[in-house]
């Protein structure tokens, strides 16, 4: 049978790679192998089959004269394996002409091909004028600007460069993508508690306060981003968004889905906080990123993404547009979520109806091996035990949940001290008599206090 590497790799191919990978291999330049080439049509024959492809008939096919060599068969699908990733790396490189014409451009200037290369200097100069302006297209400004610092230099040198062009393009890439990934890192270690070193950050951020690079586009909204993360406060997320709007047309798809995703968290940890005044900040921000396609990666939305639209227009009470959304986009989620992630969100939009008996066996069906998605689950049961007055099942099902919740708290993060103070507090409301005015009014203050609280409003109401 073939390596599982090779395999892999080929039923990955479309067709139109197939074909063009085909060509590749029968170009002496790039194959000199014959065997190479019938192995390969082997593959294409069998149509990456693995049951088509033993070991030995292939082996036949291709060296009819020679007895199997098992060693001799691992080397042919070495071989192959080779070809196929640099014809997919050739063939990267053909669909940047940017890159090509990057690494062109030194070699005409060791030629000392003066004319041509400056030519190729103008040629990258349109191509990154028609680029996003994102912190890469500065990596790109950085990497013409030396290179043209390169071709004078090499020719003649003179007080006269550019090297302030240079070190500026620089500033900016190094500045933007430092922002960049402290964004990322810091969105990162709000859900999974997870640390990270902060290197020359602080420094970059103390620097900043003078420089008049913090208005560069990319980085004032890299670094408004940062600071609405880390500081939360609102002045700085109103200047992210303002950025983010007036800079969104100008960024590559993939970057507008991740700053709007960063902007969305920042609402939602302020609404874990209590500010419901982000109730409808989010979800218009959600909204945005449907209407624009944005928050689609490779034609799927993610399941998060899904459940927190749903969960913000139930919140908003919006119940016919939240069915509406849960069926129109259940096409988009990824196959292997698709069924749990809807069971799920119906079964929410029935319980938040009181619709108990559609909502419960919805729940039933929800896969466990989806942690966050199952924890919801349990805290949907829970109110519905509570408001049914199901008191042994709540009181078997709170158990079990706070073991769970011991058990994983490095996976879900922050999650977890939500989650426990919601168990602690509908431990406290259980026990309440009904006519104890002092002990609610008790309970309500602390609900009121308690910044780690995602249910808050409900404990409040079922308190009430």
């Amino acid at each position: 049978m073939l390596d599982n590497k090779l395999l892999i790799l080929f039923n990955s191919l479309n067709g139109v790679e197939k074909r063009a990978c085909t060509v590749f291999l029968q170009s002496p330049y790039f194959n000199q192998r014959n065997d190479v080439t019938a192995l390969w049509q082997q593959l294409v024959l069998a149509k990456g089959r693995p049951e088509a492809l033993a070991a030995e008939s292939c082996f036949v096919a291709i060296y009819p004269k020679t007895p199997f060599d098992a060693a001799q068969w691992r080397y042919l699908q070495s071989f192959l394996l080779a070809r196929i990733e640099a014809f997919l790396t050739q063939r990267a490189l053909e669909q940047m002409p940017l890159l090509f014409d990057l690494h062109l451009a030194p070699v005409y200037r060791e030629k000392g091909l003066h004319k041509p290369l400056s030519h190729i200097f103008r040629r990258i100069g349109a191509q990154l004028d028609a680029l996003p302006r994102d912190h890469e297209y500065y990596y790109w400004q950085y990497r013409l600007e030396w290179e043209q610092y390169a071709a004078v230099e090499s020719q003649a040198r003179t007080r006269e460069n550019n090297l302030a062009a240079v070190g500026r393009a620089f500033d900016i890439y190094l500045l933007a993508g430092k922002l960049r990934l402290a964004c990322l890192m810091a969105s990162h270690r709000a859900v999974y508690n997870t640390e990270y070193e902060a290197g020359f950050l602080p420094a970059l951020l103390v620097f900043l306060q003078e420089s008049p690079l913090r208005e560069v586009p990319i980085v004032a909204l890299y670094r408004y981003c940062y600071l609405s993360l880390t500081q939360g406060d609102e002045a700085n997320f109103r200047a992210f968004r303002e950025t983010l709007e007036a800079q969104s047309a100008q960024l590559p798809a993939a970057e507008q889905r991740t700053l709007l995703l960063l902007a969305i968290n920042y609402c939602i940890r302020q609404l874990n906080t209590g500010e419901r005044r982000y109730l409808q900040e989010a979800f218009d921000l959600y909204r945005v990123g449907l209407d624009t396609r944005a928050l689609l990666e490779n034609g799927h939305l993610s399941r998060f993404a899904y459940k927190n639209i749903v969960a913000l227009a139930l919140r908003l009470e919006a119940f016919v547009w939240a069915q509406r959304f849960i069926h129109e986009y259940e096409p988009f989620l990824e196959e292997k979520y698709r069924d749990a992630n809807r069971d799920y969100n119906l079964a929410r939009l029935h319980f938040m109806q009181k619709n108990y008996r559609e909502a419960m066996p919805l729940l039933a069906r929800v896969d466990e091996s989806d942690l966050l998605l199952n924890l919801d689950s349990r805290i949907m049961l829970l109110k519905m035990y509570y408001e049914s007055g199901e008191w042994e099942a709540l009181d078997a099902l709170m158990a079990s949940f706070k073991i769970l919740l011991l058990r994983k708290k490095k996976v879900i993060g922050y999650h977890q001290a939500h989650y426990l103070n919601t168990l602690r507090y509908l431990q406290k409301l259980v026990r309440i008599e009904p006519g104890d005015k002092k002990a609610k009014e008790q309970l309500r203050e602390l609900l009121l206090r308690e910044k780690a609280l995602i249910e808050r409003e409900w404990l409040l109401e079922m308190l009430a």
